[in-house]
């Protein structure tokens, strides 16, 4: 093994490695090891379906014969975007919304977060594979990050109707920002490509690129920034509840009833 491909292994799995440890502390009330073990490995296993499912999507765009822009547009929302966020959106809510250590708003943005890096996971593999260090490098920093922000849009937002009146609207509220959120990020690049992949490319690709470049950096930025006050709020109300409460334990103030140790486990919550 050379040194590059080492590199790159490190760089694959090691921004994985860090979200992960970092959503997971951020939560006063640390979640259950096993279903967070579980929401990653449930978020790995939906890339599978994602992988059919965008090719043919992909398919349907030749019949139409769109323009490089309308093309890009086209990748980066119906290919991309909605199905893979449709399929973080139903681990999400389907799973890890239905345990019983699901019990608070902060609770949403671990597992939603959890989940995409699973999902992340396989598809950085299978990137990088194919573009070797510097894709490794470049997604380490970009797509890794981004995906674990919009899993936790989409666990906030489950949370919301959750905890906030039980408004099932505001699910496919989170859904439809985090396909925003994906679209944006990955329209700039796509239209980029298109482009500079005509015969005859466009006057102006350099102020082209630059735009681009623009949208692409304020989508990951925004998004950052963003996703960092989200979790200061929520993490200081938890701390507000719990003010005694340390990272490393829950609530260590305040004695577990046997309610709340049932909390605690990986056991199904009772839906209606």
């Amino acid at each position: 093994m050379n040194i590059q491909t080492a590199l790159a292994i490190v760089f694959t799995v090691l921004p994985i490695v860090v979200l992960l440890c970092y959503f997971y502390t951020r939560d006063v009330h640390r979640e259950p090891r096993t279903a967070l073990v579980k929401t990653f490995l449930l978020g790995l296993l939906v890339t599978i379906p994602a992988i059919p499912l965008t090719l043919g999507l992909s398919a349907v765009l030749p019949l139409f014969s769109p323009g490089p822009l309308l093309a890009a547009l086209y990748d980066a929302f119906v290919v991309a975007a909605i199905p893979e966020e449709l399929l973080k959106l139903l681990v999400v809510a389907l799973y890890c919304a239905r345990r019983v250590s699901f019990d608070e708003p902060m609770d949403g943005i671990v597992y939603g977060a959890t989940a995409a890096l699973g999902f992340a996971a396989l598809e950085n593999v299978l990137y990088v594979v194919g573009g070797g260090l510097t894709v490794a490098l470049v997604r380490s920093v970009t797509a890794v990050p981004m995906h674990a922000i919009m899993g936790a849009v989409l666990g906030h937002y489950i949370g919301r109707a959750r905890f906030g009146g039980g408004r099932r609207i505001d699910i496919w509220k989170g859904w439809g920002i985090a396909v925003l959120m994906h679209g944006l990020y990955d329209f700039g690049p796509m239209a980029f490509s298109r482009l500079a992949g005509q015969e005859t490319p466009p006057a102006g690709m350099g102020l082209l690129l630059l735009g681009f470049l623009l949208l692409f950096l304020a989508v990951v930025i925004t998004s950052g920034v963003s996703m960092g006050r989200l979790i200061r709020r929520l993490r200081a109300e938890q701390l507000v509840v719990h003010p005694h409460a340390r990272e490393g334990g829950s609530a260590a103030a305040a004695p577990l009833s046997p309610q709340g140790a049932a909390e605690g486990s990986d056991v199904p919550r009772q839906v209606p």
